[in-house]
């Protein structure tokens, strides 16, 4: 499993990127960056006794540190947002490194049933962006936490089943037996989603007069037809 913007054998490379960009808009006499994060960061401070394996260590470190650059670099206008977990990645295309499994029609995941998992669209987020964009005053020094909806994993199964026109199941599994299928990191993000999880709530997009999409509103209008080798 690859994380967004961790890199093992360049450490540090996300954040080194994200004070490269700020001060080169600094210089280029730029008043307005707006940067993508990730749903939770900061969240370390609140559970003090949670362990990590080293991939999602550095995750966070790098999330958070890459943050730190844009805050610190002088913009007048500066914007971060915080998306949660994407709604694409249980698209047909994204299932193999995803969803593992739900071609055959099993959600899997080492997440409890009674978790709830924060959701969002990339049509929603280009909305955002755009709309941050064209009102810098508005979205000034904003920290978003972004999402369109919180549901279990059975929860998911069900919209995923009426959607497909097919059934489709939530299978929980042991952090072990999870691990064993698709490696550590993937696992550990699951179990962080049941033990921590993104707090992003559609109330916080709301408070800036962003719209967004229920999952169910969401997979009603995707094209759920499996690919054959």
């Amino acid at each position: 499993m690859q994380l967004a913007g961790v890199d093992p054998a360049d450490p540090g490379a996300e954040q080194r990127k994200a004070r490269n960009i700020a001060t080169a808009a600094k210089r280029a006499g730029l008043t307005q960056i707006i940067h993508t994060s990730v749903s939770a960061t900061g969240w370390r401070s609140q559970h003090p006794g949670y362990e990590l394996g080293d991939l999602m260590t550095a995750y966070w470190d790098e999330k958070e540190a890459a943050e730190d650059a844009i805050r610190q670099a002088g913009l007048d206008h500066w914007t971060i947002f915080k998306p949660a977990f994407y709604m694409d990645n249980f698209l047909p295309a994204r299932q193999d490194t995803q969803s593992p499994g739900l071609a055959e029609g099993k959600l899997i995941t080492a997440t409890s049933p009674q978790a709830k998992l924060a959701l969002i669209n990339a049509d929603d987020f280009g909305a955002a962006v755009a709309a941050a964009v064209a009102d810098p005053v508005e979205f000034r020094e904003a920290e978003i936490e972004f999402s369109g909806d919180v549901l279990t994993f059975p929860e998911i199964a069900d919209a995923l089943s009426k959607a497909a026109g097919r059934e489709i199941t939530a299978v929980s599994l042991s952090w072990k037996e999870q691990e064993q299928r698709l490696g550590a990191p993937f696992a550990d993000s699951q179990v962080w989603n049941d033990r921590v999880g993104y707090p992003a709530r559609p109330h916080h997009a709301a408070r800036y007069g962003l719209t967004t999409t229920t999952f169910a509103q969401w997979a009603a209008r995707q094209d759920w037809t499996i690919p054959t080798a």
